[in-house]
């Protein structure tokens, strides 16, 4: 069940009243937890039975530390806990991936077995889930909060619908400061988040499927031979793909937990009109930024054991970052080059060079955040083609090295349409910037609010209907 689906907007047509007629916040929670199970379940029951695992095994450590007198009975259950999540993780995610780096590897030596092909599959939003049960178990055991004795309210924290699949990835003293005090509907939220819903599907299924993924998928197709105009065409035509998918899902999760009055994190805040890699990954998938940097980078040292300590914990945390994306070395390389691009965006900062008055002019600016767009698109050309070989072509494309039988898109109408559409979604991300959060969408007058959200629900009508599931949805 996805959020773009008939069958969502079936069952949010029906859990919603529900939920709104309800007056007890107690049965209001058993409500939203029964509904979150249908929403998980619907997609493959068994995987469920994982998810109730991790949930009542991670509850039940989390008081197993809380209540323990000394550290070695606190240390074996917080190790216990998170041993658990990582190996359902590691198995689902990750063992097809070293099963066939270990059959790669003995070929080297001269071993050689038939390719392994083990069957598994992923199941939907493990890697989001198991995070968000770990940075849990984690700030038990560093007694930053209390665990909850409640196994409702924390198994709500888990599978609360509107997040669980992809995020925002949630803290749970921030989702159970909510959780136990009663939430309010109101017609100014229920406004706001359905215009939030409606803009997200907006994103999702005119921007990254009808607009952006036609584009992307013929230059990353394997058999086509891209020269310099279609190889960086592809990359920001990914970038912008990729963005409207996730972000669209983000903007649609935040906005139905607004019409249940609740509060999630914002998970996009105009990344591509960043200045540096470094502002961008305070914008660009926001709740795993915090999390990596709360749970990976300031647990390995931060930068109080010198620079280069520093500038290695940054290369782990990013290589890490790309490896969560993907069970593959092209999502790895992708995350190291970010590594890279934020140490020497780092060193420059703190050479002469970066102290130059000129950085801080407003048409400097603009050009950086265009150079740091391009930076992204780049980069991204790893997480997006199918092998590292595919990528380097692409590489060498971009950079004028493309083969001699190479070839370019065609200036025809879907061409034009993506290079207004890539236009137009910069310049609403520079537009945007300044404007955090949804907020400002209360200060437009109703027949301007009325009329965008007639526009954008009428594309979305007119839409072909065929879309692509959420890209985010394989990690």
């Amino acid at each position: 069940m996805t959020f773009d689906s008939l069958t969502f907007a079936l069952f949010l047509a029906i859990v919603f009243p529900c939920y709104v007629l309800l007056r007890s916040w107690s049965a209001r929670k058993n409500l939203l937890l029964v509904a979150s199970c249908v929403f998980y379940g619907a997609w493959n029951p068994f995987f469920l039975s994982l998810l109730a695992f991790t949930t009542v095994f991670d509850w039940w450590a989390a008081q197993r530390i809380h209540a323990a007198t000394d550290g070695p009975t606190r240390r074996r259950w917080f190790w216990a806990s998170i041993a658990a999540s990582l190996s359902l993780l590691g198995f689902f995610k990750y063992a097809q991936f070293f099963a066939n780096t270990a059959i790669d590897a003995l070929a080297l030596v001269g071993v050689r077995y038939q390719p392994l092909d083990l069957g598994i599959v992923l199941p939907l939003g493990i890697s989001f889930y198991t995070f968000e049960s770990i940075s849990y178990i984690v700030d038990v055991y560093k007694k930053r909060i209390t665990p909850t004795r409640n196994l409702r309210d924390y198994g709500l924290f888990m599978t609360f619908f509107p997040h669980l699949v992809a995020g925002p990835i949630m803290r749970f003293a921030d989702f159970n400061a909510q959780s136990t005090t009663p939430r309010t509907v109101s017609a100014e939220g229920v406004a706001l988040g359905a215009f939030m819903l409606v803009g997200g599907l907006f994103l999702k299924i005119v921007g990254a499927d009808q607009i952006f993924a036609p584009v992307s998928d013929t230059v990353f197709a394997a058999d086509f031979k891209a020269g310099f105009v279609a190889a960086w065409a592809g990359a920001f035509s990914f970038s912008m793909q990729v963005y409207c998918d996730f972000a669209g899902y983000s903007l649609a999760a935040l906005g139905i937990a607004k019409m249940l009055g609740f509060h999630l994190p914002p998970n996009f805040e105009a990344p591509f009109a960043s200045v540096g890699i470094a502002e961008l990954w305070t914008r660009w998938h926001i709740s795993l930024s915090n999390w990596l940097r709360d749970y990976v980078f300031n647990p390995l040292g931060h930068y109080r054991r010198g620079r280069w300590r520093g500038y290695l914990n940054v290369m782990i945390t990013f290589t890490a970052c790309g490896f969560w994306h993907g069970a593959a070395w092209h999502f790895v390389v992708w995350g190291a080059l970010h590594g890279v691009f934020l140490v020497v965006e780092r060193m420059l900062k703190d050479s002469p060079i970066g102290r130059w008055r000129v950085w801080g002019m407003r048409g400097v600016r603009w050009l950086l955040a265009l150079f740091t767009f391009a930076l992204f698109a780049w980069a991204v050309v790893y997480f997006r083609a199918a092998t590292i070989g595919l990528a380097w072509q692409r590489t060498l494309a971009m950079f004028g090295l493309e083969p001699a039988d190479a070839a370019n898109l065609a200036w025809n109408g879907d061409s034009k349409v993506f290079v207004v559409a890539l236009l137009v979604g910069l310049a609403a991300q520079a537009w945007l910037k300044p404007r955090k959060g949804w907020a400002w969408v209360n200060t437009m007058a109703w027949p301007w609010r009325v009329a965008l959200l007639a526009m954008m629900g009428l594309a979305i009508i007119l839409s072909p209907g065929k879309t692509n599931a959420f890209i985010y949805f394989q990690f």
